[in-house]
């Protein structure tokens, strides 16, 4: 994960950084895994261990266009999202990335606490 400061032409100090989902629910795509492509292993059964299937893990499902990641850019009364990742952000100038900031969509700012 990347991360950036910087003051926007009103004078706002931002942070921005990179999200990148690493656990998200893979079921949603279009290919059907589950189907074998080819014809099935009629073999005896070569895994060892136990079945990772039964372990519970916990997924997230994103949006459409989400699964490549995105910036968020984080002021203190105001938070924004830009998808996709920009190629080389980490590398653009303070007005280059005012310019990103400026295109992101503005979302919902949570104060941190989960509700029960």
């Amino acid at each position: 994960m990347s991360y950036r400061t910087f003051v926007d032409r009103d004078g706002a100090y931002w942070q921005v950084w990179d999200s990148q989902p690493t656990k998200m629910e893979r079921r949603l795509s279009e290919a059907d895994r589950r189907r074998p492509k080819y014809f099935a292993w009629g073999g005896s059964e070569r895994r060892t261990g136990p079945d990772r299937r039964t372990t519970s893990q916990r997924r997230i499902t994103l949006s459409a266009g989400h699964g490549g990641g995105w910036l968020t850019f984080e002021s203190l009364h105001e938070k924004r999202r830009l998808i996709p990742i920009p190629a080389h952000w980490e590398d653009l100038s303070l007005l280059e990335l005012r310019a990103l900031c400026e295109r992101a969509k503005r979302i919902a700012k949570s104060d941190g606490a989960r509700s029960a």
